[in-house]
């Protein structure tokens, strides 16, 4: 009722003031009415810019989060081509000391020779 009460006052004194009737005392009451409207809107408001102070938190944190995946992303990815780079430089390697073996013995390398142990 307190509210139905305040918004009837209020649509009287803006009606005043838009007539250029309004006294000094109906001008302060109308900001008084102003300034409680502004605080309950205030409190009313708290929750919801708390919980958006709250996500915007952790939002950065998982951005942060993010961007630190991304980086091990790319060491990852640079790792695997630094192991087909070396890969393929230990093929070469081979292939040279197979055609070397091959040049002073006349045979290829024995499979059994070229297994992994």
């Amino acid at each position: 009722m307190k509210h139905t009460n305040r918004r009837h006052r209020l649509d009287e004194l803006r009606s005043r003031e838009y007539e250029g009737t309004l006294t000094d005392q109906e001008h302060a009451e109308l900001l008084a009415i102003f300034a409680e409207l502004d605080a309950e809107e205030t409190e009313a408001l708290k929750p919801a810019k708390e919980k958006s102070q709250k996500l915007q938190k952790e939002k950065e944190d998982l951005e942060v989060i993010a961007s630190q995946l991304q980086d091990i992303v790319v060491e990852h990815n640079q790792l695997i081509t630094d192991a087909r780079t070396y890969l393929t430089q230990l093929h070469s390697k081979r292939a040279l000391l197979a055609d070397k073996y091959y040049q002073l013995t006349g045979q290829n390398i024995p499979k059994d020779y070229l297994e992994t142990k």
